[in-house]
């Protein structure tokens, strides 16, 4: 597999929660449904043969109802959680089949995730929070500490890097959050709806603030949301997940207007109301 365009290229993936899911793979692949799978063997289908391609450089989003299996995809591309089947490269590399050393090795230096609940240490400073991932690749003292800052300085929190996360708000601690991954000059930043516990102002702000730092990085970035808006207004190509597989993927306008089916369509009912408010 190699495809200098593609920085990511998920292939047949397919992840099965219990305690049985080598049984409910052969199930699957005899043409079993979910639903069946489910009731035969109480195993949980969450990604389904499933294939994408994410460009170098792209915000991608991955948007879908809870449970259409995109945290667990998300999580499947760093291996925080291990799939069952299926291929994962990344730069050519498959990592749904490297070693657990290899993998601590790609997670220290290529991919950096950004949480919900932001993640932040709370007995350590913004700019101990911030050099974390430094610190565990190994860099010294000083240099971390510098490099710490300067990215403190690219989200605007520089004057806050000797304080507690205690003393921040919702948006400052995710601004953290985003100033930790970007520290570690990662190339790729997986996002699992960072901005969904936000109160709307501070949301769209953080929209915007990631917008700005994406045209200065340029990073690879895979962005989990369940807020249509939200995916439209940040995603280069949007994919729309349900039970466990991409129903449409496209750039926003295209998904707007040319929805694959009654379900997409449903999905952006908002966006509909919206256009005919402002007609």
């Amino acid at each position: 597999m190699g495809n200098s365009e593609f920085k990511i290229c998920l292939e047949n993936l397919i992840k099965i929660y219990g305690d049985k899911p080598h049984l409910a793979l052969k199930l699957f692949r005899e043409g079993k449904t979910r639903d069946d799978i489910l009731q035969l063997t109480n195993q949980v289908v969450s990604i389904a043969d499933l294939d994408l391609k994410i460009k170098q450089g792209e915000l991608f989003v991955i948007m879908g109802m809870s449970g259409s299996g995109k945290s667990t995809l998300v999580r499947c591309i760093n291996r925080l959680i291990k799939p069952t089947s299926g291929h994962i490269y990344i730069d050519g590399e498959d990592i749904a089949h490297v070693s657990e050393k290899r993998m601590r090795e790609i997670r220290l230096h290529k991919i950096s995730m950004v949480f919900q609940q932001f993640g932040l240490f709370p007995h350590k400073s913004v700019t101990e929070n911030v050099e974390y991932g430094l610190k565990m690749q190994g860099v010294a003292k000083v240099k971390r500490r510098q490099k710490s800052l300067d990215t403190l300085a690219s989200v605007g929190l520089e004057q806050w890097a000797e304080r507690s996360p205690s003393d921040l708000s919702g948006g400052m601690k995710q601004r953290v959050g985003l100033a930790r991954a970007l520290a570690t000059d990662a190339e790729i930043l997986l996002m699992d709806e960072p901005f969904s516990a936000l109160d709307p102002l501070i949301r769209r702000g953080m929209q915007q603030e990631l917008l700005r730092l994406q045209t200065e990085f340029q990073k690879t970035i895979i962005f989990i949301s369940h807020d249509v808006h939200e995916a439209c207004k940040l995603g280069d190509r949007i994919a729309v997940m349900k039970e466990g597989r991409i129903i449409q993927v496209g750039t926003p306008k295209a998904i707007i207007n040319q929805p694959a089916n009654d379900y997409i369509r449903s999905f952006l009912q908002d966006i509909y109301d919206a256009q005919n408010i402002l007609q």
